[in-house]
């Protein structure tokens, strides 16, 4: 009676061992399965900072972009400025187109006469000849030559200038009023050039053009006036 009772006593505790054992993995198991479901469940931390940062590394990107193709859109218009500046650049000055020599008479309304006359020096060591005169004023040599290449220098014309452009620069280099001049002949040996080139001007020329258009446009109302007499008649 005794070994039965002690077989059933280890009987039990067995029993109760595996029932402790299996409670003991059943709570594991539920443990690891609330682990997993909090992991899934969790949402990832999102660093709002970070994201700021990025989206202003974007947009200082874009900005730089932008910058760089405005330098690009601005190197092509100074570019296109300068072909422009320099198609409508001026004549070089005529002293550094190395001349061979410079001739001009002026005459003035009140019949003053002035002369300018310049010839560089034709080979080394030796002077240029200069002379100036006009109203109360002469001057040769060395005085001469430097007021020439002064206003030589501020002259900028070449054989392709249109007389226009000439008469004012002669007014503008040699201090003239475009309106007191009466005539004028200029005389230049460029380089380039197998003659002189020569512009010859005066108020009497423009005001006979002038003439001599109003009596063309005079006598073809004439004319008229006779055709409509012929007609009627």
């Amino acid at each position: 009676m005794k070994k039965f009772a002690l077989s059933i006593a280890t009987a039990a505790v067995i029993v109760s061992g595996c029932g402790d054992g299996n409670e003991e993995t059943g709570g594991n198991n539920q443990n690891d399965q609330n682990n997993q479901n909090q992991e899934v469940n969790e949402e990832p931390e999102v660093d709002l900072a970070d994201n700021e940062d990025n989206e202003n590394d974007e947009l200082n990107t874009d900005l730089d972009t932008n910058d760089e193709n405005d330098g690009l859109d601005t190197n092509d218009n100074n570019a296109a400025d300068g072909l422009d500046t320099e198609s409508d650049e001026e004549a070089e000055a005529v002293l550094d187109q190395d001349i061979e020599n410079f001739s001009l008479n002026v005459t003035l309304v009140d019949d003053t006469q002035w002369d300018f006359n310049y010839t560089p020096a034709q080979e080394e060591g030796e002077e240029p000849e200069a002379n100036i005169t006009g109203s109360d004023i002469e001057l040769e040599g060395e005085q001469a030559a430097e007021e020439m290449e002064t206003y030589l220098s501020h002259f900028h014309v070449d054989a392709a200038t249109e007389q226009e452009e000439i008469t004012s620069q002669i007014a503008e280099t040699f201090e003239f009023n475009e309106e007191d001049i009466q005539e004028y002949t200029l005389t230049i040996d460029f380089p380039e050039q197998e003659n002189e080139t020569e512009w010859s001007w005066s108020q009497d020329q423009e005001d006979n053009g002038e003439d001599d258009q109003d009596a063309e446009d005079n006598n073809d109302g004439m004319d008229i006036g006779n055709d409509d007499e012929n007609n009627n008649g």
